[in-house]
């Protein structure tokens, strides 16, 4: 392991200690508290930082670490819950997950920079934008200023969804689906999930794991979209951590594992996340902010504000996911 690997993983370590001693006073818990302790040095002493590690060893740490939170987080899983569910909080999904690459596409006025946008908004962030990028090779760019817009809106996630959740007077079902539906990356979307309470968290996971789940549909109706952009060849497979999530989430269900493993199980993954999203917070320079072009920024705060609409007026319409 190289140095600034070491470094990257020693530096994630001591923000998620930092991050418990002042937990108290932030109020956001251990696992947001870690992302802004991450953030706050990334974006004042970039330099420094840098001269330490690099964002290639810091994304190392979250390649590995995050994994683990997901398959971990599975046994918070509580299937009762899931199965009492609508399934129109399914049908749902598949409908926003449409709705969002199409508003994406139109208002961005079928300029390429909408159909990078309205993925990343729709599935997960960077990797949709990613997978999209394999297909339109030389539309690099565009990815890249959708991935800068993308990580500044998941930022704005994690504070603005909790006071809307509280707005609303959304229970903590409720607010683990907005979390789950409405923020782009799949770390912050589980975070935002987990300041707002253990169920709000387990929804916030299965509810994005759909989303994820929904990459391949979504690819294919921005090929649609985007037909004439497109000459690459995109590879789709489910990351393995989602089958051993699933996994977990089965032997957690089963009765076999006693509740103070779980309970331990589920404090030592609160650090190893905190760990991530100090990782998650150092990758965020201001050189990575400033590569958001106006109008792409534009394009996304008024895809994701229409993205959070659609979620707020089913869950509060409709009562779904209400006690």
């Amino acid at each position: 392991m190289k140095k600034e690997q070491i470094a990257a993983f020693v530096l994630s370590g001591l923000g998620a200690f930092t991050a418990w001693l002042v937990t108290d006073f932030t109020k956001l818990g251990l696992i947001a508290t870690g992302f802004f302790i991450g953030l706050v040095p990334a974006l004042l002493f970039t330099e420094s930082i840098q001269q330490i590690t690099d964002s290639k060893s810091l994304k190392t740490v979250e390649k590995i670490l995050f994994p683990v939170v997901v398959a971990l987080i599975g046994f918070e899983v509580k299937f009762k819950s899931i199965v009492s569910a609508p399934a129109s909080v399914w049908i749902f999904l598949i409908l926003m997950v449409t709705l969002v690459v199409v508003f994406a596409w139109l208002i961005s006025k079928r300029k390429p920079i909408g159909g990078f946008l309205g993925i990343g908004s729709a599935i997960c962030g960077n990797s949709a934008v990613a997978a999209l990028g394999s297909l339109c090779p030389k539309r690099v760019k565009e990815a890249g200023i959708a991935i800068g817009v993308i990580n500044i809106l998941s930022i704005a996630a994690i504070v603005i969804l909790p006071l809307l959740a509280d707005l609303f007077n959304l229970n903590e079902a409720q607010s683990g689906f907005l979390a789950g539906a409405g923020v782009q990356a799949m770390a912050l979307a589980l975070a935002t999930g987990k300041m707002m309470g253990p169920d709000a968290e387990m929804w916030a996971s299965i509810t994005k794991i759909t989303r994820v789940a929904l990459l391949s549909p979504a690819l294919l109706l921005s090929f649609q979209l985007m037909k004439t952009d497109m000459t690459g060849r995109a590879k789709l497979e489910v990351p393995v951590y989602i089958w051993i999530f699933l996994g977990t989430a089965l032997l957690a269900n089963s009765g076999i594992i006693p509740t103070h493993i779980l309970k331990t199980i589920k404090w030592v993954n609160e650090w190893i996340f905190a760990s991530v999203m100090v990782a998650v917070g150092l990758q965020l320079t201001r050189q990575s902010m400033a590569t958001s072009g106006r109008d792409a920024l534009f394009f996304g705060i008024a895809i994701w504000f229409f993205q959070i609409a659609i979620i707020l007026l089913f869950l509060k319409i409709g009562n779904i996911l209400g006690n």
